[in-house]
């Protein structure tokens, strides 16, 4: 079971989520907002460039996200993926299939999805603090290589 810390701000509930960068592989903490209303991942292109991501040659796709409709967006496949519990233990998930949006003018660098959230029993504890208990569907310990990976047929791809 994961216990994640939540911060709201904005009106949104951020946690604190990592992603692998795609050249020195080591893991980057970005706060992304847990949305239970968002069909897929997504983080923004420019963090993601930063971090050797080649968002050009990635496929085209449009996209409705943190209440814009109509966004191109680029499928890509991030590295790693890793969320941080409250105890400040890092928990990796794996690969990860995301949309990279422009998010410059939004309040987030990325968003955690429901490809990734529906592979968990989520539990929502409103209070001081408030917190998300993830409770796996699936062998935790059993991640995907990132060369295995398919976008169709693997945990984190599309929904």
């Amino acid at each position: 079971m994961l216990k994640l810390k939540v911060d709201f701000w904005k009106r949104s509930m951020d946690i604190d989520a990592r992603i692998i960068d795609n050249i020195t592989g080591k893991s980057h903490n970005l706060p992304m907002t847990f949305d239970t209303g968002a069909y897929m991942t997504s983080v923004d292109s420019g963090i993601l460039v930063e971090m050797g991501y080649d968002i050009m040659d990635a496929k085209d796709t449009i996209v409705d996200t943190v209440g814009r409709k109509g966004m191109l967006a680029k499928e890509i496949v991030l590295r790693g993926f890793e969320l941080e519990n409250v105890d400040g233990s890092i928990i990796p998930l794996g690969p990860v299939l995301a949309h990279a949006i422009d998010m410059s003018d939004i309040f987030t660098v990325g968003v955690v999805g429901l490809n990734i959230i529906r592979e968990f029993r989520t539990i929502i504890e409103f209070g001081n603090p408030t917190t998300i208990e993830l409770v796996p569907t699936f062998d935790i310990t059993d991640l995907c290589v990132f060369d295995e990976f398919s976008s169709v047929a693997s945990r984190f791809g599309e929904w």
